[in-house]
């Protein structure tokens, strides 16, 4: 199944010829086994050496430098490989839900070959001084294949081709943040590398605006919060949960235009380029920053995410059951207090 000649021709097509090369590799319509290993294994292996070796002679540390030691160079292959076919999955499931072509084998194949630019400039990016620029646009031309790739690989509809593609690239920034978390290791969430700047471009911005969002979440991640015994909220907890709702409605508003202009300057944008990649980014923020506001509204106001889970969870409970036991009545007479704004705050 391993065929070092068609790989390295697929590497090199990807790069100078891409269009003719992933129409091509469509037509031979191979399987996800194959294509992980002529196409994935031996970029992420290939890679992970590269890089390796590089980071070692000039003492940098970009994709796969997070972990020393053999055991952290095998970790980084592993977590590069799940973070590819993280990437595949959500891709392909929703092309599925947006009335395009669920299927993983042209998944991970799409994301493969557009991945080629990004995985090379993994490797110029342990260069100094000039290599963080070079791994950057190589990372954007990536992102820019993948969006071009999509139509014909998954069968995205035009009108909901935007669409799809900021909410598959966000679920998958969000899923291999949160297995990175788990695994201990930040080697495929550049992130950590690349902080935001005022001089950077659109590609730092989009690093940075997803970075925040991690960092939100691993912030909210590590709140306590012991309910109280008895199980009540307080008439405080309360009005400091409606006051959080409300700017959670203004903030999703504001974002929600946002994405309402990008899709509208984008509709039949069938010709995306790097001139696009300003707008894409903002889409991209947009949406996730719209998933996570209500995190975000609690976190920036020195609030505590789980005691806000807490009391929303308490008031759902209460607007189910509403008299079973005293707890659940005292909640219940809080809620119905200010059902009517919670309902508008709900929708």
């Amino acid at each position: 199944m391993i065929d070092i000649n068609k790989t390295i021709a697929i590497i090199k097509g990807g790069l100078l010829e891409p269009a003719k090369t992933w129409d091509a590799y469509l037509d031979e319509n191979r399987s996800w086994q194959e294509t992980a290993a002529i196409i994935s294994a031996p970029l992420i292996i290939v890679t992970a050496i590269a890089a390796g070796i590089l980071s070692w002679i000039f003492s940098s540390h970009y994709l796969f430098a997070a972990s020393p030691g053999f055991g952290g160079f095998l970790l980084g292959i592993i977590a590069a490989f799940a973070g590819l076919s993280l990437a595949a999955f959500n891709f392909s499931f929703f092309a599925g839900m947006f009335k395009g072509r669920h299927d993983f084998s042209r998944g991970l194949a799409a994301v493969s070959l557009a991945a080629i630019p990004s995985y090379v400039g993994s490797i110029l990016g342990t260069l100094p001084w000039i290599g963080w620029l070079l791994s950057l646009a190589l990372t954007i031309i990536g992102l820019v294949f993948l969006y071009r790739i999509i139509p014909s690989y998954l069968e995205v509809p035009e009108e909901k081709r935007v669409v799809h593609f900021i909410v598959s690239l966000l679920a998958t920034v969000v899923a291999v943040t949160l297995l990175g978390m788990m695994l201990g290791i930040g080697g495929f969430a550049t992130t950590k590398h690349l902080k935001p700047t005022t001089d950077a471009g659109s590609g730092y911005n989009m690093l940075g605006g997803l970075g925040r969002q991690a960092e939100l979440m691993e912030q909210a991640g590590n709140d306590r919060y012991e309910p109280p015994v008895d199980g009540k909220i307080t008439a405080a907890q309360m009005t400091k949960y409606l006051s959080v709702m409300h700017k959670v409605g203004d903030l999703r508003a504001d974002q929600k235009k946002s994405l309402q202009q990008f899709e509208q300057q984008n509709q039949g944008n069938k010709d995306f380029s790097l001139a696009d990649i300003g707008a894409l980014t903002s889409g991209m923020n947009a949406v996730m920053g719209n998933a996570n506001a209500e995190m975000e509204v609690v976190k920036t106001g020195g609030g505590n995410w789980a005691e806000h889970s807490w009391v929303k969870n308490q008031l759902r409970t209460a607007m189910i059951q509403k008299d079973i036991n005293d707890t659940v009545k005292h909640n219940y007479a809080l809620y119905q207090k200010h059902e009517k704004e919670l309902r508008a705050l709900m929708q």
